[in-house]
Parts: structure tokens; sequence; C-alpha cells
């Protein structure tokens, strides 16, 4: 008995010492997450059991992966679980994975969000720093299940369902493109820029393979497949900041996403829709120094509108969108740009239906040639604005000041259209809007001062 009772408290012993050595080590123990009069609570959890409060480091010297991942599985083992997650100022160092699975959660950040990471380089508000080891998927939002349906209490209820919200948080990558703006330039101590020039998309030999190893800060996979329906149902993100990833919201498929207010900057993409996206609406948001801003799949019935673009390569990569607009964008890529704006497009669409396209301000100041990539050497044949397959498509009261020398807005293989009323300049030797392929039934109206009425006599 005695020799029994030696061996548990070598073991007991054991645990605490190496907690302690990971510690040491930079990590925080999943055992260390209990709140306190030392350790008080920066998390907290508003669930449909109760209130929870935990204890994550948030000085952002130690890795936390393990321990909010312990956080996360408590909360998701909750039966039928919802959960409101808040998380108080600090930054909270990620260097592994995490994973919540839960039907209905919420996340929410605390105290003035974002950072300016290539000028004042400050931090504030509730920031979730990814090491090198978080990648490829640094946050990912699980499917799970109810035991019964609600309001019918149909029961078994083999639905697997998703339903994200985040607001007011911070996601910063390990440096996508290999340049440490963190210890570089700051306009306050008169720095020239490191990384003007840099187009923003990973510096060669950073990946050997990008999309294995790219690091993506949230994450909404494709639905399980098995009994019963299952859907990413509801997406919202609102007031946060992505800055240094590879992508910012990666998403397989959503019902309705409501993504506002928010700051996508020096990343290689900023939102990408692999499949279906019905009801999306994407607005009021700000995009800086990307390679891609949006790569869209199959938008449907969706609005992306108000949102403004600074020094970006490409603003919408769409493969088909049915029945949507794009709408009051403003789009600036000064001469001089940091980032991609060289290599600079507003639009390519693959395949439209009913899409109206007007009330964008769009000014490119270089005489750009679209590519796949901004590190691609050759331009690939696309125009600035370009519509493939487009039907019922309305392109009007768009203003487009640019200098390239090429044709600015085409369309190809595109019937029953109307190019009507925008304002377009370009270049010598360029042109305005052009059709290419086999094009049928489309109507173009430019604006002609030549035809228009006399101005009425100025009274005073």
């Amino acid at each position: 008995m005695k020799e029994n009772i030696s061996v548990i408290i070598a073991l007991i012993c054991l645990f605490f010492v190496s907690s302690e050595i990971r510690s040491q080590n930079g990590f925080q123990n999943p055992t260390e997450i209990q709140v306190t009069e030392i350790n008080f609570a920066t998390v907290e959890a508003l669930t449909n059991t109760g209130k929870r409060s935990y204890h994550l480091n948030n000085t952002g010297k130690l890795d936390v992966s393990e321990a909010l991942q312990a956080i996360f599985d408590e909360l998701s083992a909750i039966k039928d679980a919802s959960a409101t997650i808040s998380f108080a100022p600090g930054v909270y160092y990620l260097n592994a994975p995490v994973k919540i699975k839960m039907a209905s959660v919420k996340i929410i950040g605390n105290g003035h969000g974002g950072i300016d990471v290539h000028g004042a380089n400050l931090k504030g508000g509730t920031i979730f720093r990814f090491g090198k080891k978080s990648g490829p998927d640094c946050i990912t939002f699980d499917y799970a299940g109810r035991s019964s349906a609600f309001p019918s209490g149909e029961s078994p209820w083999h639905n697997q369902n998703l339903k994200v919200e985040l607001e007011n948080l911070s996601f910063v990558g390990y440096n996508n493109t290999g340049v440490n703006t963190a210890d570089g330039y700051s306009r306050f101590r008169g720095d020239e820029p490191n990384f003007r020039g840099l187009h923003w998309y990973p510096a060669k030999d950073r990946y050997t393979n990008v999309e294995a190893e790219g690091q993506r800060a949230i994450v909404l996979p494709k639905a399980p497949k098995g009994e019963g329906v299952s859907k990413c149902e509801l997406l919202r993100v609102t007031g946060c900041y992505f800055t240094e990833l590879y992508v910012g919201i990666e998403i397989a498929d959503c019902d309705v996403s409501y993504i506002h207010k928010n700051w996508f900057g020096q990343l290689t993409y900023g939102i990408r829709l692999e499949g279906n996206g019905q009801g999306m609406m994407v607005s009021d948001n700000l995009f800086a120094d990307l390679e891609t801003a949006m790569v869209l799949g199959k938008p449907i019935f969706s609005t992306f509108h108000d949102n403004t673009f600074a020094y970006i390569s490409k603003c919408f990569e769409i493969d088909n969108i049915v029945n949507s607009t794009i709408t009051g964008n403003s789009v600036y890529n000064w001469k001089i740009s940091t980032g991609a704006a060289a290599y600079g497009s507003f639009c390519h669409v693959k395949e439209s239906q009913g899409l109206n396209v007007s009330g964008n301000s769009i000014t490119q100041y270089i005489d750009s040639r679209k590519r796949t990539r901004t590190i691609d050497a050759e331009s690939n044949g696309q125009s600035f604005i370009q519509f493939d397959n487009a039907k019922r498509l309305l392109f009007s009261n768009n203003i487009i000041h640019t200098l390239i020398s090429q044709t600015v807005v085409r369309l190809n293989n595109s019937s029953d259209c109307v190019v009507a009323d925008n304002i377009i300049t370009f270049g010598d030797g360029g042109s305005a809007v052009a059709e290419t392929g086999n094009c049928a039934n489309n109507y173009y109206r430019p604006v002609d001062p030549k035809n228009s009425a006399p101005f009425d006599s100025y009274k005073y």
C-alpha cells in the first residue's frame, strides 16, 4: 500500500514538474485555465447552462493553443451547446491549430480593435497572434448537432449545423510575405518603408506548397456527409482585423453571411468562398495592400457594396454570380503605391446572370496588365474589368479613371447586356469598352459630351 502511495505521489510530482517545464518552455498548460487570485479571468463564456470563466494567458509570451483547445472542448461538451465567448484585451499567442465544434457560437473581443502593422506598430484590443506552426487552418469552426429539433421537438435530430459570429477581434498571421513589418518601417521614425515595391504574395521560397501551408485565420469547412442535413447556415464577421495572412476568411459554403466593417491588410486573399454563398452581404470593409480582396465561387442573390480598396492587385475574382450586385465600391491605386497595386484589376467574372455593377469609383494610376498573381512576370491577356459568359449584365454609372493603354472593360461571349453612362478614361492606345468572342444583343451607350443638351443660364 505504501509503495502504491509513493508511486502516486511521484506521478503527481512528475505531472506538476512537467507542467512547470512546459510553462518555462513557452506553453500554458491546459490544467492552468482555472481562475485563481493570481490568474484572473480573461475568457468568459455565457452558455445555455450558465456562465463559465477561464484564465488564458494574454501577454503574447506563452503559446496558449492547448489551453484554448481545452476551453473549447469543455464548452463543446455541453449538451446542445450554445455560447457567447468573450476575450479580454491582450495578445493570445497560438502556435498550433485550434478547433471549436459547436452548432452556434459567438466570439467577442474587447477594447480598441486593430493594429497598424506598418505604421505606429501599436497593439490594442483582443489579438490572436498565430505562430509558424498554427496553420494552415488556424481557427476552424466545426459542425455539431442537437438532440432534438426546435420548436417541433422532433428527436432524434440528425442535422449538423454551424452558425458563427465574430466581433471586434484582430488576427495577425505569421508574416505571410517574409517582411518583418513589426520591427521595420514606422512612419513615426521617418523610415523608408522596407516593403515598398513588394507585391503582397508569399515571398519566393516562402512555402513549398502555399495552398497546403499558407495560413488561414478563420476556416468554415465543408459540411460533413451522412444522415440528415448538414450545412453552414450563418456567418457574421463585424469589426475585425486581419493581417499578415495567406487568407483572412476561408468559407467552403454558407447560406447567409454578413461581413461588414472589417479591415483586411497585408494578405494574399481577404475572403475566399469556395462553393455556394446564398445571400452573401459584404459591405463597408477596407481592403489594403492585398493580392486579391475576394475570390468567390458562386454567390447567389448577394451584395458587395460600399467597400474601399487601396493598393490592391485585384478586387473581385468570381467564378459564377447570379442575381447579385457590386455597387458603390471605391478603389484607389496610387502610382507609387505600396504592395500589389502595380498589377491591378477591378473584377474578372467568369460567368454571370442578372448582375448589376454600378456606382463604383475606380482610380488606377498605373498602366497595369492583369496577372494571375502579382509575382507573375507575364500578363494573362485579361482586361482590367472583364465579364465572360455574362447574361443580362448591367454595367452603368461607374467612374473609371485609368492610365491603361488597352481595353478597360471587356465583354466576352456575353449577351443581353447593357453598358451605359460610364465615365471611362484610359491611356494612349487604349479603349473604353470592347466585345470579343460570341456576343449578341448587347447595348453600349458611352458618355458623349458632344451630344449634351445645353446647360441652363446661371442665375444669382
